[in-house]
């Protein structure tokens, strides 16, 4: 993008389009540990970049169905089905790297780590 290109874009939508890229990589820096401790078959670089990518897209996908005037009830309904697109984003991406053991656990384990990083952002989190 050339520095004109970015003086078009206005000040709070690059500030979301940050927000949601440091999101992205504190779901990413949480669940990564979860796989790698898996053993993998593929580089952790490649792994590490399609979690990153993984979750950057459902992010984005999220954000645009998030109810705008939402009630509490509407709110956790659209987080609950937020976690379960991420984990089974991740899950997939976990699966393609050749990781070993129970994939329950691994599930488990990936679900947990983006639940607390939610529940920790609850109120601050640009999704």
């Amino acid at each position: 993008m050339s520095a004109t290109e970015m003086h078009d874009i206005p000040d709070t939508e690059r500030g979301r389009d940050t927000r949601m890229e440091n999101f992205a990589a504190e779901l990413t820096h949480a669940v990564y540990p979860v796989v790698l401790r898996r053993g993998l078959k593929d580089s952790w670089i490649k792994m590490e970049l399609g979690l990153w990518r993984a979750v950057e897209e459902v992010l984005k996908r999220w954000d645009r169905l998030r109810p705008s005037a939402a009630s509490a009830a509407e709110l956790e309904a659209w987080r609950d089905g937020l976690l379960v697109d991420l984990t089974e984003s991740a899950f997939y991406i976990a699966l393609r790297s050749g990781i070993q053991g129970s994939f329950l656990e691994v599930e488990l384990g990936l679900y947990q780590a983006f639940r607390a990083v939610v529940q920790r952002n609850r109120g601050r989190t640009p999704v």
